[in-house]
C-alpha cells in the first residue's frame, strides 16, 4: 500500500485524497479522488491522470484552474472535476464528507471531515498561521473539535523544523516588496518574479507597488487573471502604461529573462529551480508550526490518534514524530 497519500475505505467505496502519481507506485483501486490543495503533486496529477472517475475540488480551486487554463498558465485539464461545497455534508459512497475552507498560502485549499460507518476522521494537509484567512482555520478547527474525531491526518510540512526559523507572513511579503523598491531607486525598470497561484497575493503586491509610486506592469496573462478576479480595479500592462513618467516594476515569468535586472523574487515561490518548462512558478510551503503551536493544536482537536504523511513536495527537514507515521489507509 502506498503511504504518501490518504485512502478512505469502506465496503462500498474507496476514496483517494491528494494522491501522488508515480510509475513505481500506481494508484490504488479507487472510485473517487479528492484534491484538497494546490502543490507540485496536484499539478502533476492534473497533467497525468487519465481516468473519467470523479475528482472533487473546492469551488475556489476549480475557479482558479479554469482561469489559469483560459490564459495558458496551465495546460488544459482533462479531469471530471466536481465541486465539494463548503460546510455541507455530501455522501460519497457511504462516507459523509464535509469540506471547510482553509488557508495554506495557496488559493482554494480545504480541510475535510469524513464520517463513515465505523470512524470519524479529520484531514488537513497544511494550514498557514500567518496568512490572510485565520478565521477560516478557526472554523474548521472548531468543527473537528466538536466531532470528537477518531483520527486526525496531517501533512508533514506543518511539523517543526530541525532548525527553527522565523515564518514569513503575508504582511511580511508586502514589506519585503516595499524594502526592495526603496533599495532600488533608479530610472531603470525593475523586474519581479511572481506566482500565478494566489491572485489575492498578486492583488496586494499591485497595491503595495502603487503605494510606493513604482507600479507593476503586468504580463498579459497575469493581467487577465487579476482582472477576472478583481474586475473593478485598474491594473497596468504594456497596453496600458502609467500616464506619469514614473519608476516601474515589470512582472515576468521566466527566471532566465531576469539575470541582468534588479529583481524582486516573491518570497512565497521556490526560486530559481521551480520554474517549469511552461514558465510556471510553484509557491513555497509556509505552514511550519513551532513545537508549542503543534502541541496546542493537537490538544485542542483532541483526536484519539494522530497520523502524519510525509509530503513528497516539501523538504525533509521536519521533525515528524515516529509514532505518527502510521498507515494512511483508513477503514471508515
Amino acid at each position: 500500500m502506498p503511504n504518501n497519500y490518504l485512502i478512505l475505505k469502506t465496503e462500498q467505496a474507496q476514496i483517494l485524497c491528494d494522491p501522488i502519481l508515480n510509475e513505481r507506485t500506481p494508484l490504488e483501486k479507487h472510485d473517487f479522488i479528492i484534491l484538497t490543495h494546490l502543490d507540485f503533486d496536484t499539478l502533476d496529477f492534473m497533467n497525468n491522470y487519465r481516468s473519467s472517475k470523479p475528482v472533487y475540488v473546492s469551488f475556489e480551486l476549480l475557479k482558479l484552474i479554469q482561469k489559469l487554463t483560459k490564459v495558458n498558465l496551465l495546460k488544459p485539464v482533462q479531469l471530471n472535476l466536481k465541486v465539494l461545497p463548503y460546510k455541507y455534508a455530501v455522501k460519497i459512497g457511504n462516507i459523509s464528507l464535509t469540506a471547510f475552507s482553509n488557508d495554506d498560502g495557496q488559493f482554494g485549499s480545504m480541510s475535510i471531515l469524513a464520517n463513515g460507518p465505523h470512524n470519524t476522521l479529520g484531514y488537513c494537509d497544511s494550514f498557514y498561521n500567518h496568512g490572510n484567512h485565520k478565521k477560516r482555520i478557526k472554523k474548521w478547527k472548531k468543527g473537528f473539535h466538536e466531532q470528537n474525531i477518531d483520527q486526525l491526518v496531517l501533512g508533514s510540512q506543518i511539523a517543526p523544523l530541525n532548525r527553527p526559523k522565523n515564518i514569513l507572513s503575508e504582511n511580511g511579503m508586502q514589506e519585503m516588496l516595499t524594502k526592495f523598491i526603496s533599495k532600488h531607486k533608479t530610472k531603470q525598470p525593475l523586474t519581479a518574479l511572481l506566482s500565478p497561484f494566489d491572485p489575492e497575493r498578486l492583488y496586494r503586491y499591485d497595491k503595495t507597488a502603487k503605494t510606493n509610486q513604482t507600479p507593476i506592469i503586468w504580463d498579459k496573462n497575469y493581467w487577465q487573471i487579476l482582472h477576472s478576479f478583481y474586475p473593478f480595479d485598474d491594473f497596468f500592462s504594456v497596453e496600458r502604461l502609467p500616464e506619469k513618467n514614473t519608476n516601474i516594476i515589470i512582472q515576468m515569468e521566466q527566471s532566465q529573462q531576469l539575470k541582468n535586472s534588479d529583481t524582486f523574487f516573491d518570497p512565497a515561490v521556490l526560486h530559481p529551480y521551480a520554474v517549469s518548462t511552461e514558465g510556471l512558478i510553484h509557491q513555497k510551503q509556509l505552514c511550519t508550526l513551532s513545537q508549542s503551536e503543534l502541541n496546542e493544536f493537537i490538544s485542542y482537536i483532541n483526536p484519539q490518534q494522530v497520523i502524519m504523511k510525509k509530503d513528497h513536495s516539501s523538504d525533509q527537514n521536519h521533525l515528524v514524530p515516529t509514532n505518527w507515521l502510521k498507515s494512511l489507509t483508513i477503514t471508515m
